[in-house]
Formats: C-alpha cells, structure tokens, sequence
C-alpha cells in the first residue's frame, strides 16, 4: 500500500515507520511535517494511504483532511492524535477521514485496519510470481491479440472496462485495458489482488456496499468501481498470476451466461501467454543449440591458439578448391610454411613468448594475403596458404617472398626484439599434383628441401624431390611381406583411472619390427597402408590378435578390463562386425571386453554407413570410442546422434595444458560434453603430474601416457601388472 506519513515529531514517526515495517505490502512513499508540504507532496505522489496527524506545528492536520478532499483525493485517511476527544472524532469523519485513532495507544489496532485493507496473499506467493516473470509479459507493449480479447469481453458483456491484469509483487499491471488510461495500480487496493485467491469467478456487485471496499480509493476515486467480477488466470501449472476482469460504474449482477464468456475468454488469455512463453522457449532453445553448434565447430576448425582455420578446415578448403579448379580449368598455389629454430626460442624463452610469437606470425600470414585466400595453422610452427587462381607461377612466389619479408620484421616480445626465419614449400595444381593429398605432399616434400638450401627460404616442389617416394615403394613392399613374415606386433599401453591408477583397459598399438631398418615409426607404415589398401588385411589381423592375447591373458589369471583396438577408415566400410563377431567367437570374450577406436575423420567420412555400423557394434555390446577427440571436424549433431561409449582427448590439448589456457579451455569444453552425454573420457598423451592433476579438476576420469606406462609388449605388461600388484593395485 502506497503510504505518506504526515507527522511532525521525529520520534513518533521513527516509531510510526518502524512499526509498519512489520506488515509486508506497505511503502512509504515519503513523509511531510507541514501542512502545506503535506498537501503538496500527497497530491502530487497520489498515494493509496495517508497516516494524518491532526495537530502539526505549521498548520493542522485537519486543514490537510480539508484540502485533501477539496482536491477529490480519494487515498484512505487515517487519522492519528493525542486528542481523542468525541468532537476531534466527528469533525475529522465528517471532513472525510476514514478511520481515527489514539496515536499514544499502542499502534497493534491500526496494524490491524491496515492488515484488513490489504489483500491476502496466496499461500504459494513466490512460486506464483516466479511463474508469472518466466513469462516475461509485465511492462511489454500492447498487442492485437489480447487487445481483441478484452475488447470483445466489453461488448459482450456490456461493461466499460475490462482489463487482462498481472499481479505483480507491489502492483497490479495491465497488459491490455478498455476503459482506463492508466497502466497500472497498487496491488494494495486491487480488487483483483483478492480475485487472485478464489478458484472461481470473483464478483462484487456493489462495492459500496462491501465493507471491504466501501472505502477504496479506487471506488472513491477514479475509475469508481461499483461492480466488479475477474475470472482467475490460472496457469497449466496451477499458479494464478492475475485476472480477466469486468468494471461497472453502477451495481448490477452477472448472469450465468456473462459467467461463461468470462470464464471462456479468460481460458483463452492464459492460452495465449503459455503460447507465447512456449515460443519463446523453443526460440531459446534453438539460439543456444546454434550458439553451441557454431562455439563447437569453433573448436572443430579453428586452431585455438591463433584463430586460424586448423588442419582438418584447410583440407576441406584445399578438396573443394581442387574440385573447383579441376572444372574451371584454374590454378592453384598450395604452400607449406615452417619456422625456423622455433624449438629454441620456446626452450630459451619459454612456451608463453612461443605462443606469442606464433600469434604474431599468424596475423603477419594472414594480413600478407587475399581474402579469397587460405592461411591456416597445422599444428606446432607449422601453417599453410592456399592461393586461389594465381596468375601465374611468378606471381605465387611474389606472395612467397611478400610473405617472407613480412616476418623477417622483428617481433618484439617480452622486451626482445625476435627475428623470424621460415621455409616455405610450394606446388602448383594441376602441374604438381590433381589431388589435395598430392598437393600436400609435394609441397611438404619441397619445404624439407628449402630448409636443406636455406637460400632463398623457399623451393618449388621438383620430380628430383620425389626419391622419397621410391624409398616408399621399397617401404610399401616390405610391408606387403611383413605379416607374412611375422614381423607385425601388439604393444600394449594401460588406460588407468586418474584418480587411483587403477587399470580401465589396455590399448593395442601396432608395431612393426623391420629386418632392416628395426622398429619403423607408425607414422611412416599406417598412412602407407591405409593408401595401398593393406590396412583391411592388417586391421583383421590387429583385431584378431588383441582378442586373441587378452583371453590368454585371462587365462592366466590376470584381470584386465578390456582391450581398445584402432580401426581405419577403410575397415568401416568392410564386413567389420562379422570380422568383430568371429574374434570374439573364436577367443571366447564377450562384446564388453572389446572396445574400437575410430577418429573423427572417419565419423565424417561416411556419416549414415558410420552411424548403421556403430550401431550395430554397440548393440552386440562393444563399446565404441572416439580416438584424438577435438581435432576432427564432426558435429555436435552428428556426436548426439552416434552411439558412442568413450570420447578420447587428443594428446594435442593435453601437451601444453598446464601452460595454455586455450588448450585448458578447450579441453573443459570436450569433458563438460563428454559428461552431457554421458560419455566415458580418457585424456592421452599424459606424461607429467601437472596434467594428470589438472585433468583430473576439470573431471575426466581416465587416462594413458608416458606417465604411467608406454607402450608395453606383451610379456613386459605382464612384468608391469606384477609390479602395480604389489604396490597394492595401484599402477600410478
């Protein structure tokens, strides 16, 4: 109830003001200790109540009652005074106060008129005004909709005002109106505040006739309410946030019919607000899928620490711009960029100034080409650009040594002043290659050559340069033999709990031991036979044999988990589940003790023959993991769709995550959606304690590195299970 105090002892008042602080749904508006201050300041407030005192030191309290209702203020007046006298009582009543009282008395009687005057609020008060602001209706412009219903309600029910009013925590607040000016009232003397409460229809017929309302500024004064009948807004959830009500200036009674239309309009008001919020939500939801969607593909294709587009964007752009070419008849221009002596600058200065200088070199590549070009960032100091419809070859390398001047400029980082030295490796499309894997090679195998040179800092990819690719054939055949001659084998490396070390599974690891050239690096013999089709031979045979060397082990009474085993691509487009099936047939595992490691890329590649396969995997009751999560190019969509068991963090994020807060970043991001989805995550590539901890408070669970163990032949893993055995079944 919107209150002035008109009172001019500081110490009544202070008891005055303390004693309605204990009735909710009072504010004082402001207090005056004159009686022109108190006219002044009463009319212009416009407040629902008056608490009067009849003998002030400047003028009376009786002149303000005059003046007061000389100016038609229609504000409950309550009368407080010393002087209780019969005459004071009748003089007061008669100029209009409402009520008087003994201000010396104790004030628990004019609590109680206060109380009596205010409506009763509802037993379910913050749940209803909670559902009332999630509607986000209060104080938004008119619209046709609701106008249209309040505007039938007064035709039909021959009423001149009707009003769709939201009972808000002080106010009453119309959201469409017919017949008033005025956007809202205090809740204090609302008819509607008290409508709130009943189930039904709340009608009072004559107002003056009610003594609750007799006397309500709103029956007084404008817009002198005689009758009155709202009909309830209540939500699908049970909350009533307001009211569909009918005014009348005169009395008169409402027929069943004029019930019904109240009752039926109101229906369709709460209708239109629950749409209106469902609308809302679903636009809502469908702006953070988006933002999720475009901050996730962030991730997928931009390199975090310099924002260029990463190593999966550029091939996406490399394939398309090669298809383009191919039908226009274009050039193109494809360069590898690799810094010079990086490794010392991040060893001599630290991975920081690293990070800021491969920051800075970036922006410098970007700025030095067009925007229908590509430069993006592989990965360490390594980026590449990608020209689109080069004039000619003289006019690439001018890019090249434009680009080349731009960071030869020192960079001045942590107060020194950094010269940078790069090689660059160029191919030209169609010439040197009509594929964007060709593209890549060549100019990969010309940045090697120019870092040879170290003349001009660049090279243009020559036929001479390809005697590594005759050392690969040589490469290609060895291999065509090498499982023939049992030169392939299965390391083993342990997936551990981060929390305890306690052994999760074991991940297969293909090796192959050369007669020649000894251990040959993965990385060398699995592209080579994934591109030569001798990794669907390999894939079964790496399948087979991880089963096959895990029932061994349980047969001889070591526990272990499960085993992971990677799959290529390519066996995702074979019989895989049959080859799956007659391991686990053969070796006599269930599906649970088997886990596949698929990358990204392969999601992507084939998406519906992907998603039937996997599904059917994990329906046998393989679990099925997503390998060097983070770096691929897959949505969240497709993510939410695949049926996958465990996401596995790329080392990648993992290296620097105790010194880069991009990596950190992105890393939190892959372990929250991990645990949206209800995913297991195993981080790799962990070596120190600092990442093991930091994994560990961001929430992964799982891990396997250097820290705990590496790669481990067979019979060395079971040394190794000996040894964790009696360190009490901790491996870490």
């Amino acid at each position: 109830m919107r209150t002035v105090i008109v009172e001019d002892s500081a110490a009544t008042l202070a008891a005055l003001t303390e004693a309605l602080e204990t009735l909710p749904g009072i504010e004082v508006l402001g207090t005056a200790a004159a009686e022109d201050q108190a006219v002044d300041l009463i009319l212009a407030r416009e407040p629902d109540l008056v608490l009067l005192d009849l003998g002030l030191a400047s003028g009376s309290g009786l002149g303000v009652l005059r003046r007061l209702r000389g100016a038609a203020c229609p504000a409950r007046i309550v009368v407080l005074t010393n002087r209780v006298e019969p005459a004071y009582r009748t003089a007061c009543l008669a100029a209009g106060a409402n009520v008087f009282f003994d201000k010396s008395a104790d004030h628990g009687a004019l609590i109680d008129q206060l109380q009596a005057w205010l409506p009763p609020v509802p037993a379910n008060e913050s749940e209803r005004l909670q559902a009332l602001r999630a509607l986000h209706v209060l104080d938004t412009p008119a619209e046709a909709n609701f106008d249209t219903l309040t505007a039938l309600a007064a035709q039909l029910l021959g009423v001149p005002i009707v009003l769709i009013s939201l009972i808000d925590e002080h106010r009453q607040w119309f959201k469409s109106r017919v017949g008033v000016s005025v956007t809202e009232t205090s809740r204090s003397v609302s008819f509607c505040g008290h409508a709130i409460n009943s189930k039904d229809l709340f009608v009072v017929e004559d107002a003056r006739r009610d003594p609750r309302f007799a006397d309500n500024p709103l029956v007084v004064g404008e817009p002198q309410v005689r009758f009155y009948a709202g009909a309830p807004l209540a939500l699908s959830s049970g909350e009533v946030i307001g009211t569909l009500c009918a005014i009348d200036h005169a009395p008169r009674q409402l027929a069943d019919a004029e019930r019904s239309v109240l009752q039926v309009l109101a229906r369709h008001v709460v209708v239109e607000l629950e749409l209106r919020r469902q609308v809302e939500e679903l636009i809502a939801e469908m702006e953070h899928r988006r933002q999720a969607e475009h901050r996730y593909m962030q991730l997928a294709t931009r390199d975090p620490l310099t924002g260029l587009p990463n190593r999966a964007a550029l091939l996406d752009r490399l394939n398309q711009a090669v298809r383009s070419a191919a039908r226009s008849g274009d050039r193109l221009a494809f360069m590898f960029l690799d810094l010079d002596r990086f490794k010392l600058i991040n060893d001599s200065l630290g991975h920081a100034v690293g990070d800021e200088l491969l920051q800075a070199v970036a922006e410098r590549l970007h700025n030095s080409i067009r925007a229908a070009d590509t430069v993006a960032r592989l990965g360490g100091d390594e980026f590449a650009i990608l020209l689109q419809q080069p004039r000619d070859a003289d006019a690439a390398l001018r890019v090249v040594d434009k680009l080349l001047a731009s960071l030869s400029q020192p960079v001045v980082l942590d107060g020194q002043a950094l010269t940078v030295r790069a090689s660059v490796g160029v191919a030209f499309y169609p010439e040197h290659g009509d594929s964007a894997d060709q593209l890549m090679r060549h100019a990969d195998l010309a940045m090697y050559q120019a870092k040879q040179e170290a003349s001009l800092g660049y090279c243009v990819y020559e036929p001479r340069l390809d005697l590594a690719a005759q050392s690969r054939l040589t490469l290609e055949q060895d291999l065509r033999e090498a499982l023939a001659r049992g030169e392939l084998m299965l390391h083993y490396q342990p997936q551990v709990t981060l929390a305890r070390g306690t052994l999760t599974g074991v991940e297969a690891l293909l090796r192959w031991n050369h007669p020649q050239q000894g251990l040959v690096s993965p990385a060398r013999f699995i592209p080579l036979a994934e591109e030569t089709g001798l990794i669907l031979e390999i894939g079964n045979w790496v399948l087979t044999e991880a089963a096959r060397q895990l029932a061994q082990w349980r047969a001889a009474g070591l526990v272990i988990p499960k085993v992971s085993v990677n799959v290529s691509p390519l066996q995702l487009k074979v019989d895989l589940l049959s080859q799956v099936e007659r391991a686990l047939r053969e070796t006599g595992l269930v599906p649970a003790d088997l886990e596949i490691e698929i990358t990204e890329t392969a999601i992507t590649a084939d998406g519906p023959l992907v998603l039937e396969l996997l599904s059917k995997l994990r329906a046998l009751g393989v679990g099925v993991a997503v390998d060097d999560f983070g770096v691929g190019f897959s949505s969240l969509a497709m993510l939410r769709r695949l049926p996958v068991s465990t996401l596995k963090i790329d080392r990648c994020f993992v290296q620097e995550i105790a010194r880069n807060s991009q990596d950190a970043t992105i890393t939190r991001a892959i372990i929250d959606l991990g645990h949206g989805l209800d995913l297991r995550l195993v981080a790799e590539g962990v070596e120190h304690t600092d990442q093991r901890r930091i994994l560990s408070g961001l929430g992964c669970q799982e891990a396997q590195g250097y820290l705990f163990s590496p790669p481990l032949a067979a019979d060395a893993l079971v040394d190794w299970l000996a040894s964790a055995g009696s360190r009490g079944a901790r491996v870490a």
